[in-house]
């Protein structure tokens, strides 16, 4: 799904979210600095479905496929939005979740019509070709420059959040965001820029900001 310039991935996102069905998953393609787990869970906030109990997020890998596969048939049964994040990591399993999603596109109408099934995973050959046909594929890749980064980082979080903030903390907001935006652009001069490959993503910004909040409260 493409986004032209006047929408925000957020915007693009619930869209599809709108589009999508209990037998249609949203694939997010990962890049870097996208974080999927904390837009939809913006979009939980907004619909009031709360983590833990309406919404349920895993990361998949070694002993996660029974974890995982009991998520989705609950899910499935509760009308729960259920994300596996990084299914690259388990090619084998995924064969096994093809054929879950077979079985409820068969008995289409017999689930929970809430159900919302949200995937994410690095570009990968080993992605079945039946999961990349049926689902919604999105991506959210940075955009090029320090300024469009500096921009996408700051519009990130919600004026009404940052207005009412004291002037110390919104200075230091905006120097995360300074900094995060720089960490974006270096990581395009591969091992001249990093040694390590580290996401920085959008999760790290607002996690810093997190820690921001509560130092700045507690002093």
């Amino acid at each position: 799904m493409d986004m032209d310039s006047k929408n925000t991935f957020t915007d693009v996102l619930e869209k599809a979210i709108e589009d999508s069905d209990p037998n249609t998953p949203i694939f997010f393609i990962l890049s870097p600095g996208a974080d999927p787990v904390k837009e939809v869970e913006k979009i939980c906030k907004k619909q009031k479905i709360e983590p833990g109990k309406g919404f349920f997020s895993m990361a998949l890998g070694q002993g996660m496929d029974e974890i995982a596969k009991r998520r989705i048939e609950e899910g499935n049964k509760e009308g729960h939005w259920i994300m596996l994040e990084n299914i690259h990591l388990m090619p084998t399993w995924l064969l096994e979740l093809e054929k879950i999603l077979d079985a409820y596109q068969a008995e289409a109408g017999a689930g929970n019509q809430h159900f919302k099934l949200f995937l994410s995973a690095d570009p990968s050959p080993n992605i079945p070709i039946g999961i990349m046909d049926r689902s919604i594929k999105l991506t959210n890749e940075p955009p090029q420059g320090l300024k469009a980064n500096m921009k996408r980082a700051w519009t990130y979080f919600p004026r009404e959040e940052i207005d009412d903030k004291d002037p110390k903390v919104k200075s230091i907001l905006f120097a995360l965001c300074f900094f995060h935006s720089t960490m974006i652009e270096r990581r395009r001069f591969g091992p001249k820029g990093w040694n390590m490959m580290y996401p920085f993503s959008i999760g790290d910004l607002r996690d810093s900001y997190l820690v921001l909040n509560k130092y700045m409260e507690s002093n």
